[in-house]
């Protein structure tokens, strides 16, 4: 099994609250057999455990609901027999369980897929979206506190410059476009789609341009 059918086998299935407005936009995918740093996620080391391998999925939106540019992760972990044995997610810059065996708040896994429910607006992860009241501001910054900049972080700092104007007018379109009443209620979720995914590499390379295209798009 090559890289892209490992992707597709353990892709995770994500929980949106019923009225989020930003979709995603791509998926790029990372198969680790061997402890290295992720380049999607730096501050992290990915470390397969017993001869397994781990699975990196760097979820790319255009947009959070306070800025532009929005990226998050979730990992998972494959035993040498197949079997899915954890999973994690990025948590606003952190990363947390997402699925263990004896979680008990956790989704059951569907076949090899774990289930991971998605922030309203923000798209940080957790195992139960019920968990995401525990979040001052959680309603808040999906209407009164939406809109920001041109947020261009992490692997991609310094690949493009906005400026004053470009944030001014980010802020803008996102409080038209984008504004909305959460309301913690999940659908039933959906794999990530095939047609939504590449490799890491395909994704880092796309991104710059993509940054750069959204900023051209709302002058």
């Amino acid at each position: 099994m090559d890289d892209k059918q490992l992707a597709l086998k353990y892709a995770p299935i994500i929980h949106y609250d019923v009225d989020e407005t930003i979709p995603l936009a791509k998926v790029g995918y990372t198969v680790f057999r061997e402890e290295i740093r992720s380049d999607s996620f730096p501050k992290r080391t990915v470390k397969p455990d017993f001869c397994g391998l781990v699975i990196e999925y760097a979820l790319f939106w255009d947009y959070d609901i306070q800025h532009m540019y929005d990226l998050e992760h979730i990992w998972v972990w494959v035993a040498p027999d197949g079997s899915v044995t954890k999973a994690e997610a990025s948590f606003h810059g952190k990363y947390l369980t997402l699925w263990e065996d004896d979680l008990p708040f956790a989704h059951p896994l569907t076949e090899t897929h774990v289930h991971a429910y998605c922030q309203p607006g923000k798209h940080a992860f957790l195992p139960d979206g019920q968990l995401f009241r525990l979040m001052p501001g959680w309603k808040e910054s999906c209407n009164v506190a939406s809109g920001g900049e041109v947020l261009v972080g992490g692997p991609f700092a310094g690949t493009y410059e906005p400026t004053t104007e470009d944030d001014i007018r980010c802020a803008a379109y996102i409080r038209e476009h984008f504004s909305f009443i959460p309301t913690l209620v999940f659908d039933e979720g959906a794999l990530v789609p095939e047609d939504m995914l590449c490799t890491w590499e395909e994704l880092k390379a796309w991104i710059p341009a993509r940054i750069e295209e959204l900023c051209a798009s709302i002058r």
